[in-house]
């Protein structure tokens, strides 16, 4: 077992996962709520040849701290989300965030809640990494956003695998792509 399994999990804001990958959920998706911080983080190190310990904690933190910056952007102007959720995220999870929170807006769905993330493995090749997490999102959902009425509750355990991508100009890990493979992990 790696030392990320072993890990104590880490609780953030609101479940993303519907928001973010949109069509992987039945009904719309939720928009994220407020976050205090959207800055993205910044990596130990350069692109070495052999991942070492520094490589998978940047990965690791790009990854846990994505999901509580991602929330916030929706609350903020829509002519700043794009560059916002660009400090999180590349290309195709860039474009499906922003396409999700769009319409999101125009349904009046928001979600509700927290998630905790359980990352169960890091695997980082060069300016690529692969997270896979299993999700406690059984205390958050979707809800109506002009009543707060709960439309949908989350799953105790949702596999997720997110690819990552180093940024060669500023050295970010940004998540440029989450799967939803289904079932529980």
């Amino acid at each position: 077992m790696n030392d990320f399994a072993t890990r104590r999990p880490r609780r953030y804001g609101i479940l993303v996962v519907a928001m973010l990958s949109a069509g992987c959920v039945t009904g719309e998706a939720p928009t994220p709520a407020a976050s205090p911080d959207l800055s993205a983080p910044s990596p130990g190190s350069s692109a070495p040849s052999s991942p070492g310990p520094e490589p998978r904690q940047a990965v690791e933190a790009a990854y846990t701290q994505f999901w509580p910056r991602s929330l916030a952007i929706p609350n903020t102007p829509e002519d700043t989300w794009r560059a916002a959720m660009a400090a999180l995220a590349a290309d195709p999870q860039l474009s499906t965030a922003l396409e999700a929170m769009r319409r999101n807006k125009e349904v009046g769905v928001k979600p509700y809640g927290d998630v905790t993330t359980r990352i169960t493995g890091v695997d980082v090749q060069g300016d690529r990494a692969t997270v896979t997490d299993c999700q406690d999102g059984s205390r958050s959902g979707q809800a109506d956003a002009a009543t707060g009425d709960r439309k949908t509750v989350g799953s105790p355990r949702i596999p997720i695998h997110a690819q990552m991508v180093r940024d060669a100009a500023d050295g970010r890990w940004r998540v440029s792509q989450l799967a939803y493979p289904g079932g529980q992990c």
